[in-house]
């Protein structure tokens, strides 16, 4: 039986042109309101953090529709050259390369055990309460913790397309 709340998965999204709120929003439904393991919440942050980065891209290149259309560019070299181009400072890189690296390893190993010390390679600049809820997650155990370190990840990401947060 399903619960009251409709289970609707969220439509898609144009991260150039939403509001923060607008993409907070999104990621909020695909992120927090499904109760879904952590394999869904690093897989959807993944691809939260993906359609974030180029948007990042885009805004500096002149065609950018030329690049992402005729070319198969991989989450790695989406990083790699927003780093290049400057739009994801250091911190940023090394939490999207570290969640790649929790991406891949699903997709590659059956047997993969999602650790604490893989999610918090997550961790971007968080507040006092950000590490206190954290804590409380990790310890649950992973599942829990991932949910929180992706939702966390997502925000800081967010940031990025709009600064002052609005």
């Amino acid at each position: 039986m399903t619960s009251m709340r409709a289970r609707r998965k969220p439509r898609a999204i144009n991260f150039d042109t939403a509001t923060h709120e607008e993409l907070d929003n999104y990621g909020m439904g695909l992120l927090a309101l499904d109760d879904a393991p952590e394999l869904s919440k690093v897989l959807r942050g993944h691809l939260l953090i993906e359609r974030t980065i180029e948007t990042s891209i885009a805004r500096k290149l002149e065609k950018p529709k030329k690049f992402f259309d005729n070319h198969r560019v991989t989450f790695e070299m989406k990083v790699d050259l927003a780093d290049a181009l400057g739009v994801l400072p250091a911190p940023y890189v090394s939490a999207a390369k570290a969640l790649n690296h929790i991406r891949n390893a699903y997709a590659h190993r059956e047997d993969h055990k999602l650790s604490i010390e893989e999610l918090n390679a997550l961790k971007i600049k968080w507040v006092p309460i950000q590490e206190q809820a954290y804590a409380v997650a990790s310890a649950k155990g992973p599942e829990e913790a991932a949910g929180l370190a992706v939702i966390f990840l997502n925000w800081s990401f967010l940031r990025l397309l709009h600064p002052s947060g609005s």
